[in-house]
């Protein structure tokens, strides 16, 4: 009876001897960054990503989401006008960081957003979006890489991979809601998605 009963406590504390180490050596959950690179004439920079920020949707949940101070750091430079640099600060409120948006261009999007233009293609595009307090502008900038409808599968996740080229445009003086401001520069670039986490 005694054998039985020490291999009974030896078996509940080697259980409990393995179960604790579980714990203590499983990895905590971290995000997973991702750098989108882009280049092309008289233009370069990137963006570098955090696809674990959970989006919210103000207009159509399937058709768009922001994530809200996805952006870990970023640089953009367009020809000789626009220079932008720049990370996430903790004095800054999540809303006033670089962030994220992922949008699906559908006749359904345009018509539900007046500030939208009514010949807007049906595109998939993924923009850095730089709010005004993070750039110390009276402007946000919207930076939009288009790539051919349903590149993305109809997700307004954070893609993981691109195409390696899309037409790039910027707006540099965004005004929400009243206005998106004059494209300034609109021409195609290579991209590219690498997982840096």
């Amino acid at each position: 009876m005694r054998f039985w009963r020490r291999l009974v406590i030896a078996s509940v504390l080697s259980l409990t001897i393995l179960f604790l180490q579980g714990l203590t050596n499983s990895h905590p959950a971290h995000a997973a960054l991702h750098k989108f690179n882009f280049h092309g004439d008289k233009v370069n920079g990137y963006f570098i990503f955090d696809d674990s920020i959970r989006g919210g949707a103000p207009i159509r949940p399937d058709m768009l989401r922001e994530y809200d101070n996805s952006v870990v750091k970023y640089a953009v430079n367009i020809e000789d006008k626009i220079s932008e640099h720049g990370s996430q600060t903790p004095k800054r409120k999540n809303h006033d960081e670089a962030r994220t948006i992922v949008t699906l261009l559908r006749p359904e999007l345009v018509k539900a957003s007046p500030n939208l233009p009514k010949d807007s293609p049906q595109d998939d595009e993924f923009i850095l979006f730089l709010p005004k307090v993070a750039r110390q502008s009276k402007y946000a900038l919207s930076v939009r890489f288009r790539y051919p409808a349903n590149t993305f599968q109809n997700s307004v996740a954070q893609p993981k991979n691109v195409p390696n080229q899309a037409l790039m445009s910027v707006h540099p003086y965004w005004d929400f809601p009243r206005t998106m401001g004059p494209v300034k520069f609109e021409k195609p670039v290579e991209t590219a998605i690498e997982d840096i986490s």
